[in-house]
């Protein structure tokens, strides 16, 4: 299962969704992780962490288009919606 982190684009979140350490772990569980290239950067993680947890980095179509799963902290717009392929699933908050 192929899961993705995408950049988080809410206006002043400093946050992302997993860290070079939980990827690890994911990892070990056999998942295959792959982070938008920046997407830790405000929280103070460099892309070189994520890879050397074992992740791959790429564009924000490429994470949402071909993951299983997503982790989000923040809801999703609808354009980022749009970019999921269909039988995929998403963990974020919701804010109704």
């Amino acid at each position: 299962m192929k899961i993705g982190i995408p950049k988080e684009i809410a206006e002043s979140e400093k946050r992302v969704a997993g860290t070079p350490d939980t990827i690890q772990k994911l990892i070990k569980l056999g998942f295959e992780v792959q982070i938008e290239a920046g997407a830790g950067a405000m929280a103070s993680y460099l892309d070189e962490a994520y890879i050397e947890a074992g992740a791959t980095t790429g564009s924000a179509d490429e994470i949402w288009s071909g993951s299983d799963l997503i982790l989000k902290l923040n809801e999703p717009t609808s354009h980022e919606v749009s970019l999921m392929r269909e039988g995929a699933h998403l963990i974020s908050f919701l804010y109704p």
